[in-house]
């Protein structure tokens, strides 16, 4: 190594300035570069850890990281926190350990400390509070939401129900994206099932603009609409994605699109119906009677004159026989009724209009055969007024796919360009430090008498008379072969030779 080091001094001072001065420069340009690459590497990521904080809560949680040790910073004027990438999960226990984020809502641990001259009503507000705090950590743990502020109205019992009061409650929702109707509704019977006697339509809600979410009975007409909208658009989406689907496995990319209007019927409607059909008998009965007679006694004629003493004897009677028979039958027939209450499920369709594109790439047979498919997949009825419209037009040339996301070393490309950065910088100080020297190769070197003397064709008489003369001067021949062994040290070697000049300039 010492050899190496005096053979590089050796080449230092052979250098020219304008040598050295390039030298330098690169040198000073691959220390920059290192810098950056290091500084850059160096610097931590950072990711947020919670939004939407106020003063107070920043100011606790920035205490407990601090105490903890983990890095933090603030940003968005105090109200966000972030912390050092990949110490989120160590951070999130940390503040649960100290009870944080509380956003200044005290929850049931307001009872862990209790107090023997507490009042009923003291205890009763406690409860109050302590309530409202635990809804609103609850409402903040849904997405959307960052910040939420119960207020609740919770009457006392009383014995008459005419004295009652009903419960109320109203929450002030501060959101970073508009909620959906499921997700409004959702609150509110979060919220009511929370509190005894509350009832979702006593709850109010409202974001932090002071638009009024629930109860949507001043907005029920726009409300319906939009639940009509979403369910129609919900339907003709999926209609026209399986669609789509088929004719893309059909035609392949880019042949052909489909899109789908539905019209829904979203109403929920109860049908009741009754039918009688043939009664069933329940119970039957048959009444006979029946009398026969022979003759035999005198049968008088009916009237006054019968019953006169002596006629029968006068007239001789009549002598009669008789055969009498009658018979009833009756049968009870139940009522025989049938009753149907029947609740339809919205979602009736009332209308398709489908327009189906294809290019015109495609032959006319296979595009009107298509249309039957698509109207038989579809379920197109065109008694009830369904349409569908095909219509063939030039398809614009779609861009080649993107190529699917590299796994890896390469998935991260920022966390190796620091590399890639610093082999560049190696090779291009090297590069300079191999050209420098092969500029001072191509350099003319005054050659000396001796040596053209010995190069030139000498006579053999001059060389018998001529005095022996040495055959290279000694520095000469020393500096050449220096230079040949520091040139075959900086091709075997090269890194140990960028590292002695690094040390050099620090010296």
């Amino acid at each position: 190594m010492a050899d190496a080091t005096s053979k590089l001094r050796e080449i230092w001072s052979g250098l020219e300035t304008k040598g050295q001065l390039t030298v330098i420069g690169s040198a000073v340009a691959v220390v920059a570069v290192f810098f950056l690459l290091f500084t850059y590497a160096s610097k931590p990521s950072y990711s947020t850890l919670y939004t939407g904080l106020d003063l107070a809560d920043a100011n606790n949680i920035t205490r407990a990281l601090s105490a903890a040790g983990i890095p933090y910073r603030l940003t968005a004027g105090g109200t966000e926190v972030d912390v050092q990438s990949g110490k989120e999960a160590q951070a999130q226990v940390a503040l649960a350990a100290k009870g944080l984020p509380s956003s200044g809502h005290v929850g049931f641990e307001i009872f862990d400390k209790q107090s023997l001259g507490a009042t009923e009503f003291q205890q009763q507000v406690n409860y109050q509070r302590a309530l409202e705090g635990e809804l609103d950590r609850t409402l903040m743990q849904i997405s959307g939401i960052t910040n939420a502020d119960v207020q609740l109205v919770i009457p006392q019992d009383s014995l008459f129900a005419d004295q009652a009061t009903k419960a109320s409650a109203s929450a002030l929702l501060t959101t970073s994206q508009p909620l959906d109707a499921s997700t409004v509704r959702g609150i509110a019977h979060l919220i009511a099932g929370a509190v005894k006697g509350l009832s979702p339509d006593d709850v109010t809600l409202t974001d932090q603009t002071g638009n009024l979410l629930w109860p949507q009975s001043a907005a029920a007409g726009s409300s319906a609409a939009a639940a009509t909208i979403e369910a129609n658009q919900q339907y003709a989406s999926q209609l026209s994605s399986a669609i789509n689907a088929m004719l893309t496995q059909t035609l392949g990319p880019g042949k052909a699109q489909a899109r789908v209007h539905a019209d829904l019927n979203v109403d929920q409607t109860t049908l009741d119906k009754i039918t009688y059909g043939k009664g069933t008998p329940t119970s039957s009965s048959t009444d006979t009677e029946q009398l026969r007679s022979k003759g035999g006694g005198t049968a008088l004629p009916a009237g006054a004159s019968s019953n006169i003493p002596g006629y029968a004897n006068a007239s001789g009677g009549i002598n009669s026989s008789s055969n009498y028979q009658h018979k009833i039958d009756n049968t009870q027939f139940g009522v025989d009724r049938t009753v149907e209450h029947t609740v339809v499920a919205p979602g009736k369709v009332n209308r398709l209009d489908i327009a189906l594109l294809v290019d015109t790439s495609v032959p006319a047979a296979q595009a009107n055969a298509l249309e039957r498919s698509v109207a038989a997949m579809a379920g197109l009825d065109r008694k009830r007024g369904d349409t569908i419209t095909l219509s063939r037009l030039s398809f614009a040339k779609t861009a080649a796919p993107a190529a699917p996301a590299k796994k890896g070393p390469l998935a991260n490309p920022l966390g190796l360009a620091k590399y890639v950065l610093a082999a560049v910088g190696a090779l291009v100080f090297l590069f300079l430090m191999r050209r420098g020297l092969k500029r001072r190769e191509g350099e003319a070197v005054a050659e000396p008498v001796w040596l053209r003397e010995i190069e030139g064709p000498t006579p053999i008489a001059e060389l018998e008379v001529a005095p022996v003369r040495t055959a290279l001067d000694p520095a000469q021949e020393r500096r050449a072969t220096v230079r040949a062994e520091v040139e075959d040290i900086v091709r075997r070697e090269p890194e140990q030779v960028a590292a002695q000049i690094g040390q050099w300039l620090k010296e």
